[in-house]
């Protein structure tokens, strides 16, 4: 989603939208919606590794989503910053929500219920508002990262459809470091020349690196953060 309407000198991202025209209004909400529909897979993770079954944390995730969609917000939070540190800090509070119902309709019922951190020999209870880094929040954060990439990586598939696909799905391997074809190997295959290929595989990143940079701008409230936001996914992302 894309508006003509500017707050001071840039264009405002989905997340800016969000926080300024407030989810409740029309553009909030449809920016959220996108927002929500595009990160839905480190939700759903998150929700597995608490210990939820595929289908029930299917579930649970739509039902957290809906209810994010039709609460709003009150006003802007400047502390809110970052979709990501938003949507894991409303998770977090939304299983624990779940862990307590559980309680009250197992009490005495012998049914455990594990920390989010469980399996973390030592680690304390996840509390809400810690910033400590903690495995749960790790793997959110991996998941958001894979997921920002591969929305990027979409965008740069979409801009090479039709003639362009062949050469895009050979140079592909060389955006995410994963084990790809040698130069001179890619260049027969693409009837092209070996320094061509490596013209074009540098291109090719280039272009990856604006997109990502637009998807991460998306989720936050201000354009400077888009540089650290840009290296801590790529950190977590392994």
């Amino acid at each position: 989603m894309q508006s003509s309407q500017v707050f001071g000198s840039f264009m405002p991202t989905r997340w800016t939208l969000v926080l300024r025209a407030n989810a409740s209004s029309p553009e909030g909400r449809a920016a959220l919606s996108d927002l929500c529909a595009a990160y839905y897979q480190p939700v759903y993770v998150f929700l597995r590794r608490t210990g939820f079954d595929e289908d029930t944390a299917r579930d649970h995730a739509h039902a957290f989503f809906a209810h994010l969609l039709q609460r709003g917000f009150a006003g802007p939070d400047p502390e809110r910053g970052r979709f990501r540190s938003y949507l894991l800090g409303a998770v977090k509070y939304f299983v624990i929500g779940l862990q307590n119902h559980a309680r009250r309709e197992k009490r005495g019922g012998g049914m455990t219920h594990e920390s989010l951190d469980a399996g973390a020999e030592g680690s304390p209870p996840l509390m809400i508002g810690d910033a400590t880094a903690t495995p749960m929040a790790e793997l959110f954060d991996r998941e958001w990262a894979v997921a920002v990439m591969n929305r990027a990586v979409a965008a740069l598939a979409a801009e090479h459809r039709g003639g362009r696909s062949v050469q895009f799905e050979a140079l592909q391997p060389w955006l995410m470091g994963d084990d790809a074809a040698s130069h001179a190997e890619t260049a027969k295959k693409l009837s092209m020349t070996e320094g061509a290929v490596k013209v074009a595989v540098h291109r090719l990143r280039k272009r990856f690196r604006e997109l990502l940079r637009q998807e991460i701008a998306q989720t936050l409230d201000d354009e400077a953060d888009v540089e650290d936001e840009l290296r801590y996914l790529c950190s977590v992302h392994g």
